[in-house]
């Protein structure tokens, strides 16, 4: 890939298909070491192959902004399974996917978060709600008409995790907790049509690029 450049005060959100043709598949397949094919090894054959094709796609961005070779990029990963780059070059990035669209979120002075979401019926939503969001998300949901509900529910949630995600924690450790208490600037933005999602990093100068990667 070409070289790609990074601004201070950005965040750059890149969108790709995770659903690609099989010449594109074993391209991306051959830059995974043996601990990422073996993690894909362990999941159903869909999202085996969807795994795959982000991880590809992620190494062939870092090797973009930092000049290694995809197959060469080693990543460490904290306590909530996130990886990070080992030798960054300062660069922090966070990936998200739902169905066939995955997200991978870069910025070049600060830690980043990205979340999206398949805009589809979500089961037993006010259970899940009950047992992660804070009272004031419950509340809005509540207001919400129920026409609107499924997608305040999600609005929320990928608010909820992008801002999680930015702080390099997991679900489990906000359940309850208002994501507004989090010191951190978001914006939702629609990557795809029926599909929501959000990012988040620290304060509130930086811009938001969102950029198609081809297949």
């Amino acid at each position: 890939m070409t070289s790609l450049e990074l601004m201070t005060e950005e965040v750059q959100v890149w969108v790709a298909s995770l659903d690609v043709n099989d010449s594109r598949y074993d391209k991306l397949a051959r830059m995974l070491p043996a601990d990422e094919k073996d993690r894909a090894a362990s999941l159903s054959p869909v999202a085996a192959r969807r795994f795959v094709v982000a991880r590809g796609i992620l190494r062939t961005l870092l090797a973009g902004f930092t000049g290694t070779a995809a197959e060469k990029i080693q990543f460490s990963y904290g306590r909530s399974g996130k990886p990070v780059l080992i030798d960054s070059d300062g660069i922090h990035f966070n990936v998200s996917h739902s169905a066939d669209l995955g997200l991978f979120a870069f910025a070049p002075d600060r830690p980043v978060g990205v979340d999206v979401e398949n805009e589809r019926p979500v089961r037993r939503l006010l259970d899940v709600a009950q047992r992660f969001m804070s009272e004031e998300e419950l509340r809005s949901l509540a207001e919400a008409s129920p026409e609107e509900r499924n997608s305040a529910f999600l609005r929320s949630w990928v608010v909820r995790e992008a801002r999680l995600k930015a702080e390099g924690k997991g679900v489990w450790d906000g359940a309850g907790k208002d994501p507004s208490e989090i010191k951190l600037t978001h914006k939702l933005f629609a990557p795809r049509p029926n599909y929501i999602a959000a990012v988040a990093a620290p304060e509130s100068d930086w811009r938001l690029y969102t950029c198609a990667m081809k297949e």
